[in-house]
């Protein structure tokens, strides 16, 4: 929440002089995040066999393990954009 000194205590996600191109930015990594973790947490429903061996791994354990690369790819794409963003307000 950000500081506000007419009294608005309503939520804010973004700060008021933020550009439309970063909300939905922020918006379409919040959603991406969400739902790789949320296979994450129900991975068993299409990752619930041991036998197809892929990478030395059961199934179900190279999901967790894809899953988890795929967020981490994200994560770095996320940064990247944001370090990209900060370099271009400074100047």
């Amino acid at each position: 929440m950000f500081d506000d000194s007419n009294g608005d205590y309503s939520l804010r996600f973004f700060s008021p002089n933020c550009s439309p191109a970063t909300k939905k930015r922020g918006l379409i990594f919040t959603v991406f995040f969400c739902l790789i973790i949320l296979a994450q947490c129900c991975y068993w429903i299409f990752g619930n066999s041991a036998l197809p061996i892929v990478l030395g791994m059961p199934f179900g354990m190279f999901i967790v393990v894809s899953l988890i690369a795929v967020e981490f790819a994200g994560l770095l794409v996320l940064y990247r954009l944001d370090s990209c963003n900060d370099h271009q307000e400074v100047r």
